[in-house]
């Protein structure tokens, strides 16, 4: 597996009348619910740790508007995250070229006030695991509304959603049917070889309804987290700018620790931490355009990035794509995964983050599984969340 498999489409038909029977209401519900959509169209997690690899699942940040809003597509070809290639032909530019253009769009299409009572971001996360018999590749989907207020003792709010399980392909599909076409998985307590699940979990294949969560502990007064600690509002506004002064800013940040016993090893992990450390503030933190910008420009001096060129993102919206593999047992994961992110190259903006693996299943066959982020909406807002009404 390599990245630029990744960029090839993968356009499996699955319109065609099935083959074999489905056992029980609940599995001929659901069988009409897989045909009544897109091929593989993108399904999702639980809000809970999981196995295997997952990417950053962090609110993004950038300012456009008083609510930002990315509108979501739904993929007409969608198996998931794996990029296509776009329909307009053209040389693919390198991954600095695409970071660079990033760090300018993102400056210049901001106009914006940069705050407001939330930082509100809605994402369409995905993850994918093999069944508990290894015959075929189940797909999860999973909605997080995430309201972070700014204002001195005022709440802020997770709204999550199960959105659903099914079989992800064709042949997953074929599989499952000959499986007696299940509505709920149970999986065993040894987990050794799975992804994507958790030990005893039971996955059930029908969506349950939204609910409510008020964050407190760490995230209360906070803007989100950067080199693995909390950030307060006032933290993030001053987070240097300058691309000097943010590396500077990451780098100290990063080694802090050190005198502790437990900063980052001299050894290697450094520019692996400082690239994590600016993908953060891409994807994940409120910060201002400049910051946005001068993170854009660190992570284009860095040489693991390769480009992918124009690709789809898991919910078919068209962006230019950049990742990076990580090997077996480089102290990331058991096993290599390729990482890929997407952006808007007209704003900057994050549209999704990826990562994908292989896996053995039962009879020799091997599958493609993969957790996404897509971002739908995100931006500062004045408006209060819409709290459902149930609740944690």
């Amino acid at each position: 597996m390599n990245l630029d498999d990744l960029a090839r489409v993968h356009d499996d038909d699955l319109s065609g009348e099935p083959a074999g029977q489905v056992s029980g209401a609940g599995a001929q519900a659901l069988l009409a619910s897989i045909m009544s959509e897109p091929p593989g169209r993108a399904e999702g997690p639980r809000a809970k740790r999981l196995r295997g690899p997952v990417p950053w699942l962090a609110s993004a940040a950038s300012v456009a508007a008083t609510v930002l809003v990315i509108t979501m597509v739904t993929a007409p070809d969608g198996r998931g995250p794996n990029p296509s290639p776009a329909t307009s032909p053209g040389v693919r530019p390198s991954a600095r070229q695409v970071l660079l253009a990033a760090a300018t769009a993102v400056t210049a299409v901001t106009k914006a006030p940069l705050s407001g009572a939330y930082w509100h971001t809605t994402t369409i996360s995905g993850m994918d695991a093999i069944s508990p018999d290894r015959g075929y590749v189940i797909r999860r989907r999973f909605l997080k509304d995430e309201w972070l207020a700014r204002g001195s003792g005022a709440q802020s709010w997770w709204i999550t959603q199960y959105l659903g399980a099914k079989p992800l392909s064709r042949e997953d599909q074929a599989a499952w049917r000959k499986a007696g076409s299940p509505t709920q998985w149970k999986y065993p307590l040894d987990m050794t070889g799975y992804v994507g699940v958790n030990s005893s979990e039971l996955v059930r294949a029908g969506a349950e309804e939204k609910v409510a969560a008020r964050l407190g502990g760490g995230w209360k007064g906070s803007g989100g987290s950067l080199t693995k600690k909390s950030l307060t509002w006032d933290e993030i506004r001053h987070i240097p700018s300058g691309e000097r002064e943010l590396r500077a800013y990451l780098e100290q940040r990063l080694t802090a620790p050190a005198k502790g016993g437990s900063g980052q090893d001299p050894g290697g992990r450094d520019s692996e931490a400082l690239q994590e450390a600016c993908m953060n503030i891409v994807f994940g933190l409120p910060v201002s355009p400049a910051v946005r910008a001068s993170a854009y420009r660190i992570l284009a001096t860095m040489a693991a990035l390769k480009s992918l060129g124009r690709v789809k993102d898991p919910l078919g919206r068209t962006g230019e794509a950049f990742g990076y593999q990580v090997a077996a047992g480089s102290g990331r994961g058991e096993k290599a995964y390729d990482v890929v992110n997407v952006i808007d190259p007209a704003t900057g903006l994050p549209l999704a983050q990826s990562t994908t693996t292989t896996v053995e299943l039962a009879g020799g066959r091997t599958a493609k599984t993969t957790s996404f982020t897509a971002y739908q909406q995100m931006g500062w807002t004045d408006a209060r969340p819409s709290l459902p009404a149930k609740r944690d």
